[in-house]
């Protein structure tokens, strides 16, 4: 037991550990911090230094001690304590478990443990803690300002399909199939869809989910601007879709029949990024996700702090997967096939950023909400060469790129997406885009075989 207790005293203060010479409100302020973490020990006796001081007691010191915490917390902490003795000097050791029915208080007050100090939590704090003792989160409570005919029964059967397909199960009707997720909730003898249904199926779209992403030359030089307000499964393309539409993208000769593209960022990164900010949103708040594309960045910005048992150090690490905030909406994201496990997108995206050679990812709270910064390497004319299509440079709308396509057709002179996508400053893929709206609407049609074939007005 004393080679144990020198060696934590040794390792300092952590986590799990704090030192305290004298009892006090401080102590059982640690325990309670202790109780709704992961649990720790407080050792009575020991100053901040390390050094052992030892701490005067009679017989009934201990039991006191022990009362006074039971009555200064709710519910009430029972707490382990025992006594060493080195040579002429006593440290109690005061140990608590991890509280199974969180949170608990001191004096009306929350703490919680976060690296080597204690941290009041806040009442939203509060709840989301109380929530997922329960195994629950705010999206699984009823919007009883909402009925069931307010949700659009294609989108549900859409991600049902999605869900029986990946997990190769069957789900029954769009009723049954909100009921297995919960995604319905009875009270009263009525009937509502949860908070999850409506960010998930509802038929108008919701301001709570906007999305403002733009592109930006500087912090003060805005190009382009746009509100995306869409159920939370569709946002994550269209917010791929105009990321992709002004990022840089690279041709890479390999000798290989085809050739190989290379895109500024790993897109399958920015995916995990996406949905992570989508799915751990906090959607009580009201104010809108903020997304933008710089040249040689991307910022994603999210209203709500980081979840009271998550640190900015445990994401770098990638060593602490959190309970989503939303955790309806996870579990739907999940079986979609969206996201593997709750917590592994971040850790993922850090590894594949590196394997880009790119600098990685940046985190940090700012604004009440969370924000994480993408950095690419600076593209020259000489990593991307004469391929590489961009929108950076140029803004041309969408109208003005669709009739430049039309005259060049009318022209009848020929021309390949590279080349068009190089004249009007766009990507191929904006090209290949507006052709096929232009197609759509019955202006153009394509005649002859893919390889050999040209585009005709009608």
């Amino acid at each position: 037991m004393k080679k144990e207790i020198l060696k934590i005293i040794k390792d300092g203060e952590n986590e799990n550990i704090e030192f305290k010479r004298d009892f006090a409100d401080e102590v059982i302020i640690s325990l309670v911090a202790f109780a709704n973490f992961k649990g720790g020990k407080v050792l009575l006796g020991v100053g901040d230094n390390g050094k052992i001081a030892g701490v005067k007691i009679n017989k009934e010191s201990i039991q006191k001690w022990a009362n006074e915490i039971k009555n200064k917390t709710q519910p009430y902490l029972n707490v382990n304590a025992y006594q060493v003795n080195f040579k002429n000097k006593i440290i109690i050791i005061f140990e608590v478990l991890e509280f199974p029915l969180k949170p608990v208080s001191f004096k009306n007050r929350y703490y919680i443990r976060k690296n080597n100090s204690n941290h009041i939590l806040s009442l939203q704090d509060v709840a989301e803690m109380y929530l997922r003792t329960k195994n629950s989160s705010w999206d699984f409570y009823a919007d009883k300002d909402a009925d069931l005919d307010k949700l659009n029964q294609d989108k549900i059967s859409q991600v049902k399909a999605i869900i029986e397909e990946n997990l190769s199960i069957s789900l029954g009707d769009n009723l049954s199939f909100l009921r297995k997720y919960s995604l319905i909730v009875e009270e009263d003898g009525n009937e509502y869809p949860s908070f999850a249904s409506m960010l998930l199926f509802s038929k108008k779209p919701l301001r709570q989910t906007d999305i403002q992403i733009g592109l930006f030359q500087t912090d003060t030089i805005i190009k382009k601007s746009k509100i995306i307000r869409n159920d939370l499964i569709a946002e994550v393309e269209e917010v791929m879709d105009f990321i992709e539409s002004y990022i840089l993208k690279e041709y890479v000769f390999t000798g290989k029949p085809r050739r190989e593209e290379k895109w500024q960022y790993p897109i399958t990164a920015l995916r995990e990024i996406v949905i992570n900010a989508i799915v751990h949103r906090d959607y009580r708040e009201g104010a809108h996700s903020q997304f933008r594309v710089y040249p040689d960045k991307l910022i994603f910005w999210n209203i709500g702090k980081l979840p009271y048992d998550l640190s900015l150090e445990n994401i770098k690490r990638g060593t602490e997967r959190s309970c989503p905030r939303n955790k309806l909406v996870a579990e739907i994201f999940r079986d979609c096939g969206l996201i593997e496990r709750y917590g592994s997108g971040i850790k993922k995206a850090i590894d594949q950023f590196r394997e880009h050679g790119l600098k990685g990812l940046d985190f940090k709270e700012v604004s009440g909400g969370f924000e994480v910064a993408a950095f690419s390497k600076e593209f020259t004319k000489k990593d991307v060469g004469k391929d590489v299509g961009k929108d950076v440079g140029k803004d041309v709308g969408k109208d003005k790129r669709k009739q430049i396509i039309i005259n060049k057709i009318k022209s009848k002179k020929k021309f390949t997406y590279i080349s068009l996508a190089k004249e009007i400053g766009v990507t191929e893929k904006t090209i290949e885009r507006d052709l096929k709206d232009l197609k759509k609407d019955g202006k153009i049609k394509f005649v002859g075989t893919k390889r050999a074939g040209h585009w005709e007005l009608l």
